[in-house]
């Protein structure tokens, strides 16, 4: 059976999005909209993300760039998307759920939760620990 994970922990891990949200680098090359742009892009970097690949062979431009927009429109999340030789990569965050059916347990939200850490430390250059601590503050 899957542990669910505790409250405190679902709780400190959307603080630290906060927090970086609120001491995000202003020269860094991603500018998050939000809390929620910010944590599906950390998400993504996190590798806790879904890729749809959709191929452009023989497609226009106009038609190749309105996939992102598709794409959005269906998954109803922020996402990206980048060229990859004949095709195009559209990626999402995967749900962090607490309850419902798209719900992750305590193993694999600890493992979601490392990776978003080390995602930090290593796009951001920023320490996870010292952000909740300014946060804190």
């Amino acid at each position: 059976m899957n542990k669910q994970r505790s409250i405190e922990q679902h709780n400190r891990f959307f603080a630290l999005v906060a927090a970086l949200y609120q001491q995000w680098p202003e020269r860094h090359p991603f500018q998050p909209d939000s809390e929620e742009h910010l944590r599906a892009w950390l998400l993504i970097k996190a590798g806790h993300r879904i890729i749809a690949t959709f191929e452009m062979a023989g497609m226009t431009h106009e038609a190749i760039s309105t996939i992102p927009a598709i794409a959005i429109a269906v998954f109803r999340k922020h996402i990206w998307a980048w060229p990859d030789g004949e095709k195009l990569k559209v990626a999402a965050a995967k749900s962090i759920s607490i309850y419902g059916k798209e719900s992750i347990g305590h193993q694999e939200f600890c493992k979601v939760n490392d990776d978003v850490e080390a995602a930090i430390r290593e796009h951001v250059g920023l320490d996870p620990d010292l952000l909740m601590r300014n946060h804190a503050a």
